[in-house]
């Protein structure tokens, strides 16, 4: 089975070539006269003798891509388990086999629109190794978000129960049901924890209240030793700064000498291996955008601030719309299914096909122009 992508104007199409497997001729007229909120909608194409599926995934965007950007939390996962489930009850709806499901993170989408995952159906798939949901899981484990200790639970017990034998649909709610009566329960006893506190700082409030029988004058002398101790404790942030002070006098310092061989009008070499690449986008466009200096890769692009480095104000744009990586130190450009496309000089880009970028390109993000620029830094 090859997967390729295409994009037009208006729609993105992932596109399923070489899958011509035998099925049941109720299964295929099941999936295209009816809308099934869970599975992807496709048309069937046939071109030299061969059959290929095209998948509609306009404005959605792979579980791996968005993996790739942030870690799998539990909230990521509860929404993963709720999305089985529905699909499930599809598959039993419409009498369809849940194995000609294909569970890789790349043939799995999210749809915005709808708020809920949507799955790739090939007819006559079941049986083919390499697709079962035992694939899902495990790339669920690589990207795990080790700090949320709820997320690393749920994880391996997800895992640990399909390496036992078939997933079913009472699994997912199993495992939903189970670790949702564990987070209530210690939210529960973090209250009752809470509460017990507020009635011991009550009642230390309450005997001091009682037990306090101090004059006027020994109260006062009580509260400026109080105060004493707590300025006592407090940093001196003024002995920090003059260590600060030390540090850039003695920088100035070391500095002077090639301040004044540079005044001399001597001019300095470095060596290639001495120098780093420094990527820039040059705003060209003439909106509110800024210009974007690649610091770090990979670099995401887009309007969701939680989520990437170069954010940009332009209602056009998606919240995760671009990826630039390095490849081999050469720049490298990939569209995240955007909503109104990336352009590299005045090429339409496919979504999930990274291409290769050089100095003086034009891209275009939605309605946003840049320009490629690269300037030579010593490391």
């Amino acid at each position: 089975m090859k997967i390729d992508y295409l994009r037009t104007a208006k729609k993105s199409f992932m596109i399923v070539k070489d899958a011509d497997y035998t099925y049941e001729h109720y299964e295929l007229q099941m999936i295209l006269k009816n809308d099934i909120a869970s599975l992807l909608t496709f048309q069937i194409m046939v071109g030299d003798g061969a059959v290929e599926y095209w998948y509609d995934v306009t404005g959605m965007q792979s579980l791996d891509r968005q993996f790739s950007v942030r870690p799998v939390d539990e909230a990521e996962i509860r929404r993963l388990l709720g999305g089985l489930i529905d699909m499930k009850y599809d598959m039993d709806r419409y009498l369809l086999d849940d194995r000609n499901i294909v569970f890789l993170t790349d043939m799995i989408f999210y749809d915005r629109f709808l708020d809920k995952l949507r799955f790739c159906y090939i007819p006559g798939l079941s049986g083919q190794k390499g697709y079962e949901i035992r694939k899902l899981f495990e790339e669920l484990l690589q990207h795990l978000d080790h700090r949320d200790p709820l997320a690393v639970s749920i994880g391996y017990d997800l895992y640990e129960r399909c390496m036992a034998g078939e997933f079913a649909l009472e699994d997912c709610r199993e495992c939903l049901c189970r670790h949702s009566r564990e987070q209530r329960l210690e939210e529960e006893q973090e209250t009752d924890w809470k509460e017990v506190d507020r009635e011991e700082d009550e009642q230390d409030e309450k005997t001091e209240e009682e037990t306090d029988k101090r004059t006027p004058e020994r109260k006062w002398f009580h509260r400026k030793a109080k105060r004493q101790n707590k300025k006592q404790r407090r940093i001196h942030y003024s002995r920090f700064l003059d260590e600060e002070q030390e540090i850039s006098s003695t920088a100035e310092e070391i500095h002077a000498p090639e301040q004044e061989y540079e005044s001399k009008g001597y001019t300095q070499f470095f060596a290639p291996e001495e120098l780093m690449d420094i990527w820039e986008l040059i705003y060209k466009g003439e909106g509110m955008e800024k210009d974007l200096v690649l610091t770090e890769f990979p670099y995401y692009i887009g309007t969701d601030s939680t989520k990437v480095q170069g954010v940009m104000q332009s209602r056009c744009v998606s919240r995760i719309h671009a990826r630039l990586f390095l490849e081999e130190n050469r720049l490298m450009l990939e569209d995240y299914n955007s909503t109104n496309g990336t352009w590299l000089n005045r090429h339409l880009l496919p979504m999930n096909t990274p291409t290769e970028v050089h100095p003086g390109d034009r891209i275009v993000i939605a309605t946003e122009e840049y320009m490629v620029h690269c300037r030579k830094r010593p490391k």
